[in-house]
């Protein structure tokens, strides 16, 4: 069935293409302005017949969730490119927006419905709050400073997670003088903080600031408490007092007010969007052979499209823009994605495919191809690429993926295939990061890396970015064919099994080339091997290594039990070309039990 909810705006008239429905329709169609749920017609006109439903050009905003379920057959597509826009925002006149400060630009706007509950304690990246877009353009939550990070003048309790699971973890505790000069003391201040790693960001409320001493207690602890690497890095959000530059707005959950700086005297704009509503735009469920065609989605804090349970579903030629969550997520089902799509300006991950069977390998077959994502993980800073692939059989290729400040393609399981895709200008923000990221497993065989370009990675402050790496002893990787240029670094190979590293060209990348170290053998990582109940264990004892498909395709897993644990055999690194860059370091033991073209000279 699908439901259109009665909230929407009406559909004025809609093309189906199929001469014996024409009667149904005709009875049907929406007259006048009168708003009518069209449950009824798609349950009379789409059972086992094939249907193409066109929307008119316009806007359409709802106020409850989209739903396809059960549905063959079925293509859903707007009348012209670009011409439709569901939405779930409220569009508020300039006029209507109250001037604070004319010289300035500073506005104001209240409204019961964006009245909130209080942030949590703590959380990673995104509480939920409205959005602001003008022009198309999403305005930046307040924050102190404008640019970059505080750190901790001294840190007086880390508030490390303990070691002993038992034992209450406490939150950290600091002085900075540079954030207790400028805050509203009646008003709770959040912290968003590299804490520890810049590959764990978290959002945490100050629970008291002493007045006298001027130590810094945080409401809840950090999983890595505070201190090194980054030493404390944090920035301070959403204050009154701290909204003083162009785009960058204070929001106020309890009054359901939004105060914002914009100069509107040089661009033909009659209205600002906001973004408040948190549910998925269209729900799509044990659907088959449906296609989603010329439809953008726009100005939304939560999903976009939801697919799950279905085969054959397909985004095509869409757009998902001015999210405050992610965009699409395929779960389960077969042969499900998006083509030729567009997605911008999103709070947490692009694109999420999960499905098919890891213990029988059985592909799941879902893709994301010829796509363009950028600008994604403006609120959850880590973790959250632009394509995140988990499960068996997933195909990411020629896409271009900018802008963000960790991975861009983050993957677990099997047999993926990552091609041809560009990607540039990501880890912009955070360290010891991939662009192209997996780690931690044995079990991850039979995924490809090939063909693609990767440039202009961040620069770190330590632990610099790599575009390919394979983290951890992840084993059984391809990464061939692949374009590196003007990052810090190359290629990272943890320690893990039977990886393929052949015919890669890597060019000024000054910091390394390729790394494949043996890191089971170092003190930092040995304990991943001795303690059997840590992540790599468990995970190689969940999959069937003993039995076909398993035996057949990794029949080197076998060896892990009754082998050295911490042993990289089985590499193949090859026609590698380095070009104006750091020379390859490749570990004694990868040489001992691997295949290398790299003369030892150039680096162990």
């Amino acid at each position: 069935m699908i439901k259109f909810f009665r909230k929407m705006i009406p559909i004025k008239r809609i093309h189906l293409f199929k001469i014996t429905l024409i009667a149904i329709i005709g009875l049907c169609l929406f007259s006048c302005k009168q708003q009518q749920s069209l449950q009824n017609m798609i349950d009379l006109s789409i059972k086992n017949k094939d249907l193409v439903l066109v929307i008119p050009d316009g806007k359409y905003v709802i106020h409850k969730p989209l739903l396809l379920s059960g549905v063959n057959n079925l293509v859903i597509k707007g009348d012209t490119p670009n011409g439709v826009i569901i939405t779930s925002s409220m569009e508020v006149p300039i006029k209507n927006l109250t001037c604070l400060d004319e010289a300035i630009g500073m506005y104001e706007y209240t409204s019961p419905k964006l009245i909130m509950s209080p942030w949590p304690d703590s959380f990673k990246g995104y509480a939920g709050w409205p959005e602001i877009y003008i022009a198309g353009v999403p305005l930046s939550i307040s924050r102190y400073p404008n640019e970059g990070f505080i750190k901790a003048d001294s840190i007086i309790r880390a508030g490390r997670k303990p070691k002993n699971k038992e034992t209450k973890q406490l939150p950290a505790k600091f002085l900075s003088a540079n954030l207790i000069k400028n805050y509203n003391k009646e008003l709770p201040l959040f912290l968003n903080g590299y804490w520890s790693y810049k590959w764990a960001d978290e959002i945490i409320r100050v629970d008291s600031i002493d007045p006298i001493s001027g130590e810094i207690k945080l409401a809840a602890p950090h999983n890595y408490g505070m201190g090194s690497p980054s030493g404390g890095l944090f920035y301070a959000l959403n204050q009154p007092e701290y909204v003083d530059i162009e785009n960058e707005y204070y929001y106020n959950p309890k009054t359901g007010t939004i105060r914002f700086i914009h100069s509107f005297s040089n661009e033909k704009v009659e209205s600002i969007q906001i973004a408040y509503q948190d549910f998925t735009l269209l729900n799509i469920q044990d659907c088959n052979q449906v296609k989603i065609e010329n439809i953008n989605f726009r100005y939304h804090n939560n999903l976009a499209v939801n697919i799950s349970n279905s085969k054959s579903v397909e985004i095509k030629r869409c757009e998902m823009y001015g999210l405050g969550r992610s965009a699409i997520a395929i779960t389960d089902g077969s042969n499900c994605g998006v083509r030729n799509s567009t997605l911008k300006y999103l709070g947490n991950t692009g694109i999420s495919l999960i499905g098919g069977d890891k213990n029988s390998l059985t592909k799941a077959a879902h893709f994301v191809e010829n796509c363009s994502i950028s600008y994604f993980a403006r609120h959850v800073k880590t973790y959250a690429p632009a394509v995140k692939l988990n499960g068996v059989g997933h195909i990411v290729k020629r896409n271009n993926i900018s802008f963000a400040p960790h991975n861009a393609i983050l993957f677990s399981g099997n047999d993926h295939l990552i091609a041809q895709n560009e990607i540039r200008k990501v880890c912009l923000n955070t360290s010891d990061a991939g662009a192209i990221y997996c780690g931690r497993d044995w079990t991850m065989g039979g995924t490809v890396i090939r063909e693609n370009i990767i440039s202009e990675l961040g620069k770190a402050s330590h632990h610099h970015n790599w575009a390919i790496y394979l983290d951890d002893l992840a084993s059984g990787i391809s990464v061939i064919n692949n374009q590196i240029a003007d990052s810090p670094s190359g290629i990272l190979i943890g320690g893990g099994r039977y990886n393929l590293i052949n015919n890669n060209t890597i060019s000024n990348c000054p910091k390394a080339s390729i790394v494949y170290d043996a890191r089971g053998y170092d003190d930092w990582f040995k304990h991943h091997l001795m303690d059997r109940e840590l992540s790599l264990w468990p995970r190689l004892n969940a999959v069937p290594i003993n039995q076909p498909p398993w035996s057949e395709r990794f029949p080197w897993l076998q060896e892990i039990h009754s082998d050295d644990a911490a042993l990289p055999r089985g590499a193949e690194i090859k026609n590698n070309q380095i070009v104006n860059s750091a020379p390859p370091k490749i570990h004694d033991k990868v040489y001992k039990y691997g295949q290398v073209d790299i003369k030892r000279a150039q680096g162990k």
